[in-house]
């Protein structure tokens, strides 16, 4: 007779998938999907991103570019929250514009896979953040205008938005609108933030509302008023993490709860 013992492939994901203190046998951190960076043939995505949503309590996952609205509809249907990343310019073409000459890089793999990710993830009532070219993303799916180049398209722009100091460095502040979301996750009217663009949204999409502008004017976060889950925000607060700055986190605690309540509605339907 055949001492071995057979190990069935369901005894080894038990093992793998049960908590430390035994209660659960399903994964109960959040799924989060992350759009990529495609530059030069490769997908990729800066540390800051994924150590926030861990940090946050979510589990990451990078998005990869694809066209294939089947394949982006599979995807989505096994995450809980979605965070637009920041990179390129988005193309002028998309919202019904001609380049002016001060556009710069675009990414043409990105900007009809991530427009496609928003709108289509807002359908799943899945929650999003948006992050610096991901609140122009945001815009742009859902009919809002975009400055190609703050300097050159809104006059009296005074701040420096595309600053040279370390990416965890605030270095202008923006003013909250007082009862919005991103208000009461900081429970404060003025925020320190960091700033990389030189674009921005212009005229917010409808359905959503202005919670955060500079000194300037320039938008720095908007927010959906309906009933879905949206918040973008200009500034990129994944950087300050990773220099032990956890003053930008509730903005991915905001994500992270969000993205649980997603899931537990998932389950329950």
């Amino acid at each position: 007779m055949n001492q071995n013992k057979t190990i069935m492939p369901s005894d080894n994901r038990m093992n793998t998938c049960k908590h430390l203190d035994g209660n659960s046998l399903l994964p109960t951190r959040p799924l989060i999907g992350l759009t990529g960076n495609f530059v030069d043939g490769c997908c990729s995505l800066a540390s800051a991103y994924y150590t926030s949503v861990l940090k946050a309590g979510g589990v990451p996952l990078v998005i990869p570019p694809t066209g294939n609205d089947e394949i982006i509809a599979h995807i989505l249907g096994f995450l809980d929250g979605i965070v637009l990343t920041g990179g390129a310019d988005l193309n002028p073409l998309l919202i019904g514009e001609e380049p002016i000459p001060q556009l710069r890089g675009i990414n043409a793999e990105r900007d009809s896979h991530e427009l496609l990710v928003t709108r289509m993830a807002a359908d799943l009532h899945i929650p999003i953040l948006g992050i610096c070219r991901g609140i122009q993303v945001i815009g742009a799916a859902f009919g809002g205008l975009l400055y190609q180049d703050i300097y050159t398209q809104h006059h009296g722009t005074t701040c420096k938005h595309d600053q040279n100091a370390d990416r965890w460095v605030a270095t202008h502040t923006v003013e909250l609108l007082s009862g919005s979301q991103l208000y009461n996750l900081f429970q404060t009217t003025r925020l320190a933030v960091n700033s990389f663009h030189h674009q921005a949204v212009k005229t917010p999409p409808q359905g959503f509302m202005v919670s955060a502008t500079a000194p300037d004017g320039i938008i720095e976060a908007m927010e959906s008023v309906n009933d879905h889950q949206i918040l973008a925000v200009q500034w990129h607060p994944e950087c300050f993490i990773m220099h032990n700055d956890e003053s930008m986190m509730p903005i991915f605690h905001w994500l992270i709860k969000e993205a649980s309540s997603h899931k537990e509605q998932q389950i329950s339907n």
